[in-house]
Parts: C-alpha cells; sequence; structure tokens
C-alpha cells in the first residue's frame, strides 16, 4: 500500500495504490489522519492503482470519514475499481460517502 498525497487549497488528493489488508491497515489509517489532522478538510482518495480493501482498510476508510465530516468537509472516492466498489456497496460506504469517476469530479464536488 503506498498514498501519493498533493494537495489544493484544503483539500488533499491521495493516490491510493496497491493492497490495503490487515497488515497494512494501521499504516493506512495513520497516513489518512496524518493528511486530515494536517489541515486537509476535504479528502479524495483516488482508488484507480488499489488492487483490494480488507475489513481492516474499510475501518480506517471509515475513520477518515468521520474525521473529515467533522471537520466541516468530506470524503470522496473516485477511480474506484468495480470489485472494490462491489465491495462498498454491499457494506454500505456507498451511503457514507460519495463515488465519483475522476478526481476532477470528486474535487469539484467540495465547492
Amino acid at each position: 500500500m503506498n498514498i501519493e498525497t498533493s494537495y489544493s487549497g484544503d483539500t488533499a488528493v491521495g493516490v491510493v495504490s496497491g493492497r490495503v489488508d490487515s497488515s497494512n491497515a494501521k499504516d493506512f489509517d495513520g497516513e489518512l489522519s496524518g493528511i486530515i489532522d494536517g489541515g486537509a478538510t476535504n479528502l479524495v482518495l483516488d482508488c484507480g492503482s488499489l488492487r483490494y480493501i480488507s475489513s481492516a482498510g474499510l475501518r480506517a476508510l471509515l475513520i477518515a470519514i468521520r474525521k473529515t465530516n467533522q471537520a466541516g468537509g468530506g470524503l470522496a472516492l473516485c477511480q474506484v475499481p468495480e470489485n472494490i466498489l462491489e465491495v462498498l456497496e454491499v457494506s454500505g460506504f456507498v451511503r457514507l460517502t460519495k463515488v465519483f469517476d475522476t478526481v476532477d469530479e470528486a474535487q469539484a464536488s467540495f465547492k
């Protein structure tokens, strides 16, 4: 798992790649928390290179959703692979966060 982050004002865009599972979910949580605690109230996660996310990864994602909401912003996902989108739909995450086709659409949702 790797996250490359760029910033535009109070919005951060994190490009997530690889797998998020029980072996690295704590690191994933730490990365997301660091981005939010660093002042990004809006967070876009580009999941185009994400191959797998486990329940431990979903827990970290839930924590990030709550933190951004508490900060007055939000979290949006984009370019989510079909297999991961199915997991998000079944687990109810699509009701908790927005899912977009592109980074630009996700960023525009915060304006």
